[in-house]
């Protein structure tokens, strides 16, 4: 048999780049994301880019012994790579102390550094999020003109190292975007971040411009907030209805009741934040199948926040009520069937290292009193059904694609244990350091 300690892989590239790409991995356990389950004795075969079986190994043949170069993960727990459904990898908010909710960041980022310079700035964190085993994510705007679709293309096309990407383009969304305090005479800075959209067959235009452009998921804004302006349900109804005859998801940024009661009227497939959702609405949420994203953060996140922000003072009373108010709305959801997929809305500079905040969502959702496996579920396999990629990734089954990573041993009891990531393999390559090996 060829044999490769996972242990010494970074010192032989060589080696691994003369062998064919067949791959016997073997798990000290797995995590079933179908079942939800953690699974001991597991051994994956990967040949290309696709997972071939998940076999025991007295039911592994000599041939499949001779023919994969094994790979011994048999310390740690293997499972699918990682899935972040809210990204905006090509937007940073410089958080200053006793900054109120403003424009000034994002003005910033429009007149003095622009798209060639966001698209290079998102190429190292997207780099950063595959490092830290998140394998796929969805980008929903805050990205410029569309170079969010170019930085998709080039990963795609293996220019540079990154998680698959589900990419919006600029979100849809009515007068003034969410560009607070920008007065009327400059108000067409609003068009360089969001399309626009006033009336039903503007908004069906927007669609077809971003469809055009290569968008692979369709972003709406149902309110503005902390702007008054927002779209209609007659609106949002043409969004959706021209999306899907393209075959597009809708999702929909939605933070008060009426905006995300209007939004799943609408007929969206997914609702991004939904902070201040009623039960009613959650009830036509899971009638209708539309995917809750809760970009809610943990105590480490909110704990920098508050450090950054409010200097000097002690704020942990307030950040502990609003994680706990955040908590309530999320099992609210959980219990009336509502499916949840995880997503960071990582965009505020907390002082954390690129990617890692998205796992601190994981922790958050664990710490409002989700188990493990429901959360890591929330990362694999219900993420992937938001992207619309629920037959490709998010599990470890044959012939999904070889998206697969491996952490410490300790996770089925301790969530902390995602934060240490020593193996990922994307689309059946391994990446070590950032570079493919």
């Amino acid at each position: 048999m060829k044999k490769l300690l996972f242990t010494v892989l970074c010192c032989i590239p060589i080696l691994l780049s003369a062998q064919s790409n067949k791959y016997l991995i073997k798990a000290g356990q797995m995590f079933d994301s179908g079942n939800g389950t953690f699974v001991k004795g597991c051994f994956i075969l990967v040949s290309g880019n696709k997972i071939i079986e998940v076999k025991k190994e007295q039911e592994l043949t000599d041939k499949e012994r001779a023919d994969y170069t094994l790979l011994d993960l048999s310390g740690y727990t293997v499972l699918p790579g990682l899935i972040d459904a809210h990204t905006h990898l090509l937007f940073r908010e410089e958080l200053k102390p006793h900054m109120d909710y403003s424009a000034q960041s994002l003005l910033k980022t429009l007149t003095m550094e622009g798209d060639a310079y966001r698209a290079i700035y998102g190429t190292v964190r997207a780099n950063a999020y595959l490092q830290e085993g998140i394998t796929a994510v969805q980008d929903l705007g805050n990205s410029g003109q569309f170079a969010d679709i170019a930085l998709m293309n080039a990963i795609d096309n293996g220019l540079v190292p990154g998680p698959r990407m589900r990419s919006s383009g600029p979100g849809l969304a009515s007068e003034g975007g969410q560009l607070p305090g920008v007065i009327y005479k400059h108000r067409h800075l609003a068009d360089d971040e969001y399309r626009i959209v006033n009336g039903r067959d503007e908004i069906i235009k927007a669609v077809r411009e971003n469809v055009n452009q290569g968008a692979t998921v369709i972003k709406i804004f149902a309110d503005n907030v902390p702007n008054r302006t927002s779209l209609s349900v007659q609106e949002m109804e043409s969004a959706v209805k021209e999306a899907h005859r393209y075959g597009l998801r809708v999702t929909a940024h939605a933070t008060d009741a009426e905006s995300i009661h209007n939004a799943v009227l609408a007929g969206v497939d997914g609702i991004e934040h939904g902070y201040n959702v009623q039960d009613s609405t959650l009830q036509l949420m899971a009638k209708r199948g539309v995917i809750l994203v809760p970009t809610d953060g943990d105590s480490t996140v909110m704990a920098n926040y508050a450090r950054i922000a409010y200097p000097g003072e002690d704020s942990s009373a307030d950040m502990a009520s609003y994680l706990k108010r955040l908590a309530k709305r999320l099992n609210r959801a959980i219990k009336m069937g509502v499916t949840i997929a995880a997503g960071s809305d990582d965009y505020i500079d907390v002082n954390l290292p690129y990617g890692l905040p998205s796992k601190h969502t994981l922790i958050g959702y664990h710490e409002a009193g989700v188990s493990i496996p429901d959360v890591l579920k929330f990362a694999t396999v219900n993420a992937a059904k938001q992207l619309n990629w629920e037959k490709r990734i998010g599990i470890i089954r044959k012939g999904y694609l070889a998206d697969i990573i491996a952490v410490d041993i300790n996770l089925e009891n301790d969530i902390n244990s995602i934060l240490q990531v020593h193996f990922v393999m994307k689309d059946g390559v391994i990446y070590k350091g950032g570079k493919p090996i």
